[in-house]
Formats: structure tokens, C-alpha cells, sequence
């Protein structure tokens, strides 16, 4: 889809120049006759009609070469964007998308027995875990976990298939996710406010993932048995601001041999730091099974994606990153360049969430399926502070700085407390251990974890320099403060602010652009086919270079 929207703009933007984003028509009302009228509606059928991606570019040329008013243009959409009424339902179909490595991924949808083409449908897409193996079709298995609760409920489950080159946390990973929507947004008729992002263990990571680098199509995630801070370690940097675009339900296990709750804690401490809305639902006796949240706690999950449809003109957006190219963009604020001698606000910094490589760590492993009391010692690293201090595999932690460990779950608990504390303080706490019949007493002093083994390469952002624009609508004033960036794009809707009246936008507090906004067709088609379902939000746009 994003390859189909760049042949689209090259199209209808460069060969027609009349229309491009630096020359759009005015957005000036005109009167259009009957004929022109019945003409403009038989080229939007076609265009929409098309599910090749070359065959609805030749339409939108066609549709444009008829210089239509871009107001008019928006407005026709919806009746002619249609969806056929004979489409396979109570079902699972299979098709195939494309990455950009080549590899073909099967994705799959099941239909409700009760679709009806008539009304729009909400959309669950589900991401499978396990992604690293080099397999095709691990998507079924959302279908084979929720497909009865997609019949009984009423809504459309997605569920596309990664593997290993396209896990949920790479680029080809988030092109993937997003093309299948925009497969299933020409098929079948989708309520836009009400696609919710879930997934299970690696998927639910991708959910996080997601989240801080292509959130504007979801209402809300809900990641079950997630380490959120995957995304940070190898999907690129995370930045703060980008978590509070969308509200999260979240829910891990305390028995949970991969993640335990316990130990994610301070990475769901992170996010409501930065901002997040996140709700989070610890269960002390859950371990890593998919079948431990459902269907237990699915009324919890359902009730929270009903009471957070998707909020697509916020008033006031934040956004940041250091790839402009792919994840310049969210909602109607679009970073399009980054420039550090730009001039930035006053005080803004570069805002990412914390890498968890620098928690103080010990440098072990613990057995997972030890129930206590106490922590067993499964691996010791080599020169880590554990090492140094003097522990040895099969050792159990019985205390720490005094205080007797329980059950895994409080153990860990007492470690995320002990171990930051004796960092900061720089002294060495002490273990009470113990080694067969013996009992020991050791100091150790934590470490930084360090990230040596996992690579940051530049094109996921790592190292590079990030733009953050941040803008709010005041009436038809935009305010706008940046941070690094060299350009950036205003995408307007007349939910945002007044079209037919002169809209103001002051950068870091003086006036860059003062005037009416301006639309062309192929901007108006571009940005039907960026929302898949109903009137194009998008009508008119602004480009500032403060």
C-alpha cells in the first residue's frame, strides 16, 4: 500500500503539476453541472472499484484530468465507495501480501456470519507471537483463538502472518500490518474508529511497538503478555511523546516464565511516566499461555475497546521521530525533514523512553520454574557483578538487604526495588545465599545492563537526530513548537478548523503562515485511500518551513 501510494502521488502529483502539493488548486466552491456531477461520480466508482494498485492510479489520472473541485471531490466519496453486498461471510479467507524483502505472508480474516456490507464493522487485528521463526502462516492461530468471539460479537478479526525478517517490531513488520488493513478497508465496509491492535507474547510486544512508530489507525491496544521495552532494545528508538496518542489495556502474568509481571513493572512505570494511558492488569497465577486471558478476561478487553473509539482529530498532537520518511507522520501533524540547526523551542529536548539496558542488573539468570522461596540461580555472566561478587549456578537468593524472599513474584518484586537503590547510592548490597547445606553472605554491587550483544543499526533511527513537532488548534489559530525539524506539513480537516476562512499558524510563537488552506484532487484521492473507509478526513494542507 505505501509503495501504491508513492506510484499514486508521482502520478497524479508530478504530471500534473497544476496539482501538486507546492501549486494545489484553490478550495473555492464551484457549481457543478448535472453532467459533471454524474461524471465525477462514475470516476470515483472506478477508481474505488479497483483493487490493483497501477489499474486506480490510471483512474485517479483519469478522475483528475477532469480538474474537479477537491471540496467536491471529498464530498462524492462516500457514495461512491462501496462495497460488494454478495462478500463471503461467516468465513475465513486467506491472501497473500508482499514485504520488501519479497516474502510472501499469508493473512487471514474471519467474517462474522452476520456481516452486512450496509453498515461498518469493527475490525480486531491480532499479532501471533513466535515471530522469529522462518515459517509462513502463524496468523492462523488468532483465527483459531478468537474466531468463535469474532462470530459471537460481531466484528472482523485480522490476523497476518510474520516471521523471521518481518518481525512485528521491523519495518517490514509495521508495512505488513498496515498493508493487511488497508487489504481488508477495500474488501469489506470497516468502521475506522473502532480498529483495535491486539496480540499475544511477540505480537503483544509489536503491539508496543506499534504504538510509538504507526498508531494513527487503531482506537486502542490491548498487548497480553508483552515486554514492552522490545520495541526500544530492537525496533529503534521510542520516544515519549508518541505514547500518549493512544489509550492501552494491558494485561501480564506474575507467573509468567518469560515476562513475569514483576519484572515488567517499571517498563508499564515508564509509560504512565511518559504519558501513557495505559491501564494494566497484573494476575499474580497467570503464566505465558494465550488461554490464561482468554476467554477469563475478555469482557475486560472488549468493554475497554468499546469505550475508546478512535479520537481522529485530536485537538493537540505531539510527535517525534527520527525517520521522517516512514513515521514522519501522525493523525494531521507530518514531520517532513529534520534540521538540528533549525531553529527549535526554548527547553526541548529529545524525549525517548528510558532503555532498559540501563537498569542495574546482576548479571544471572534465574530459573523460571522455581517456585521458592527465594530466587535459583540458573547462569552467571561472565566478569558481571554477580561473578565478581561471588555467586554460582544453582545458588538460591534467600534474601536481599535484610528482606526474606517468597515466591518468585515478590522475589523479583524486592529486586526491582533493592537493585536501583544500591545503584544510586554506589554501595554494594547484601545476599544472603544459599549453596547446598550452606548458607553465605555476599556484597554485590549491580551494573548497568548494557545492550553490547544487540545491535542499533541507523536506518531503525538509532543514533540519529529526531524532530518533534507539537501543535494545538485554538478556533483557526494552529500554535506550534518544534524541535529539529527542517519542514513539516499541517493536514486539515474541516473538524480541525474552519476551511472557508484563513487559517493562522504560529511557530514557536511567530506567524509562518497566515491564509487560506489549500486541496487538489490528487491530494484529496491520496488521503481517501490513506483512511480506506468513508469521506476522506483530509482536505487541505499547509507546509511550513519555520
Amino acid at each position: 500500500m505505501r509503495r501504491f501510494l508513492a506510484v499514486m502521488a508521482i502520478v497524479l502529483l508530478t504530471q500534473l503539476p497544476a496539482l501538486a502539493d507546492d501549486g494545489p488548486q484553490a478550495d473555492a466552491p464551484k457549481k457543478a453541472e448535472p453532467k459533471a456531477a454524474a461524471g465525477l461520480a462514475g470516476l470515483l466508482k472506478a477508481f474505488f472499484a479497483e483493487t490493483d494498485d497501477a489499474k486506480r492510479a490510471g483512474a485517479g489520472m483519469a478522475l483528475a484530468m477532469q480538474h474537479p473541485d477537491p471540496k467536491a471531490v471529498a464530498a462524492a466519496i462516500p457514495a461512491a465507495r462501496t462495497w460488494p453486498a454478495d462478500a463471503k461471510k461467516g468465513d475465513v479467507i486467506r491472501w497473500k501480501r508482499s514485504t520488501a524483502d519479497g516474502k510472501e505472508h499469508s493473512i487471514f480474516l474471519a467474517i462474522p456470519e452476520a456481516y452486512d456490507a450496509k453498515k461498518a464493522w469493527p475490525v480486531l487485528v491480532y499479532l501471533h507471537g513466535g515471530v522469529s521463526r522462518p515459517v509462513d502462516g502463524s496468523g492462523l492461530s488468532g483465527i483459531q483463538g478468537l474466531g468463535k468471539l469474532a462470530n459471537q460479537e460481531g466484528f472482523l478479526l485480522l490476523s497476518p502472518s510474520a516471521e523471521a525478517g518481518s518481525e512485528w517490531w521491523t519495518p517490514n513488520g509495521v508495512a505488513l500490518v498496515r498493508g493487511s488493513l488497508d487489504d481488508l478497508k477495500r474488501r469489506y465496509h470497516v468502521d475506522a474508529d473502532r480498529v483495535a491492535l491486539t496480540g499475544f507474547s511477540d505480537g503483544a510486544s509489536g503491539c508496543f511497538h506499534i504504538l510509538t512508530h504507526d498508531p494513527e489507525p487503531y482506537c486502542c491496544f490491548l498487548p497480553l503478555m508483552a515486554y514492552p521495552a522490545l520495541t526500544r532494545l530492537a525496533g529503534g528508538p521510542s520516544f515519549s511523546v508518541n505514547v500518549r496518542q493512544r489509550p492501552v489495556f494491558a494485561i501480564n502474568g506474575g507467573k509468567d516464565t518469560l515476562y513475569p509481571s514483576a519484572q515488567i513493572k517499571p517498563q508499564i512505570d515508564d509509560l504512565k511516566q511518559a504519558g501513557c494511558d495505559i491501564t494494566w492488569l497484573d494476575l499474580p497465577e497467570a503464566g505465558h499461555r494465550r488461554t490464561d486471558v482468554f476467554p477469563d478476561h475478555w469482557d475486560k478487553l472488549r468493554d475497554f475497546w468499546q469505550a475508546h473509539p478512535r479520537k481522529a482529530l485530536p485537538k493537540q498532537i505531539a510527535w517525534e521521530t527520527a525517520l521522517p520518511q516512514t513515521e514522519g507522520r501522525f493523525a494531521w501533524v507530518e514531520v517532513l525533514s529534520i534540521d538540528p540547526k533549525a531553529p527549535s523551542a526554548p527547553g526541548t529536548k529529545a524525549a525517548i523512553l528510558p532503555d532498559p539496558a540501563g537498569r542495574p542488573v546482576l548479571g544471572i539468570r534465574i530459573v523460571r520454574t522455581y517456585p521458592g522461596p527465594g530466587l535459583k540461580i540458573e547462569n552467571v555472566e561472565d566478569d558481571s557483578a554477580a561473578d565478581e561478587a561471588g555467586m554460582e549456578v544453582g545458588d538460591i537468593i534467600v534474601a536481599v538487604q535484610g528482606t526474606e524472599l517468597k515466591d518468585p513474584r515478590h522475589s523479583m518484586g524486592v529486586l526491582q526495588k533493592e537493585l536501583p537503590a544500591m545503584a544510586a547510592a554506589k554501595k554494594a548490597g547484601t545476599f544472603k545465599i544459599k549453596r547446598g547445606e550452606e548458607e553465605l553472605k555476599l556484597e554485590c554491587l549491580p551494573r548497568p545492563a548494557g545492550s553490547r550483544n544487540i545491535p542499533r543499526p541507523k536506518e531503525l533511527g538509532y543514533d540519529l537526530p529526531s524532530g518533534r513537532v507539537e501543535a494545538r488548534v485554538e478556533g483557526n489559530t494552529i500554535h506550534v513548537t518544534t524541535r529539529h525539524v527542517g519542514s513539516f506539513k499541517l493536514h486539515l480537516a474541516d473538524g480541525l478548523v474552519d476551511l472557508a476562512k484563513p487559517v493562522k499558524v504560529l511557530v514557536n510563537g511567530a506567524v509562518q503562515f497566515e491564509g487560506l488552506a489549500k486541496g487538489s484532487t490528487g491530494y484529496v484521492l491520496q488521503e481517501a485511500v490513506r483512511g480506506g473507509a468513508g469521506a476522506p478526513l483530509y482536505r487541505a494542507f499547509v507546509v511550513v518551513k519555520p
